[in-house]
């Protein structure tokens, strides 16, 4: 069975049952199930259907890499298509490490679960709620090569011993609180703003 058999019948399901809760306005459910449904569905098309996927891996190994020269980090781009990442250390590690940018790293899921929480958020009101996608958007992607630089200089300057713990802590440390900041913009502060007005109002 391919994707694309079941994806299409899985948009529609979902897209009827997101709009029966907004119709009933039931916001909970409607925010759980669109912006979870949506990521989802969002992350399959980008994998199976169409190249996002590929084209997010790319433009992350190109901007790490233009960055790391920048910063003075020696790096070659393995496999423009593939989003791949050779990164060479400092003159006393004489090695070469080879970073494969995959889903993790590329930051899709993180670029699809925003774009759903942004979209069915109920307190953002629709004419600002695009304006702050985008830019919510370019705000995690610039995020995740923030991540990926801190895992390229900890090899270049600390070596391969260095890989795991700059991928699972250090990396993820960092983008953990690059991604707190851009939620309490895309979400948190529109909240805040909502419930102030009422707060006002009554």
């Amino acid at each position: 069975m391919t994707t694309l058999a079941w994806f299409v019948p899985a948009v529609i399901a979902w897209a009827l049952a997101v709009r029966f809760f907004w119709k009933a306005g039931a916001w909970l459910p409607y925010f759980i199930l669109g912006a979870a449904g949506g990521a989802v569905l969002a992350v399959v098309a980008a994998r199976d259907l169409l190249p996002g996927e590929l084209m997010v891996r790319v433009a992350t190994a190109h901007a790490v890499h233009a960055v790391s020269w920048l910063l003075g980090i020696r790096t070659e781009l393995f496999d423009d298509r593939a989003g791949e990442l050779l990164v060479i250390g400092v003159p006393h590690h004489q090695e070469w490490t080879r970073l494969s940018i995959g889903i993790e790293c590329s930051g899709l899921l993180e670029l699809a679960a925003l774009m759903g929480l942004v979209l069915f958020y109920p307190a953002l009101p629709k004419g600002r709620r695009l304006l702050v996608l985008l830019a919510a958007l370019g705000l995690t992607f610039i995020a995740n090569v923030v991540r990926m630089l801190v895992i390229v200089g900890a090899v270049a300057y600390g070596g391969q011993d260095w890989l795991d713990i700059a991928h699972v802590v250090f990396g993820r440390a960092v983008f953990f609180l690059l991604a707190i900041g851009i939620y309490w913009f895309a979400i948190t502060r529109p909240t805040l703003r909502v419930v102030y007005a009422r707060l006002r109002e009554a």
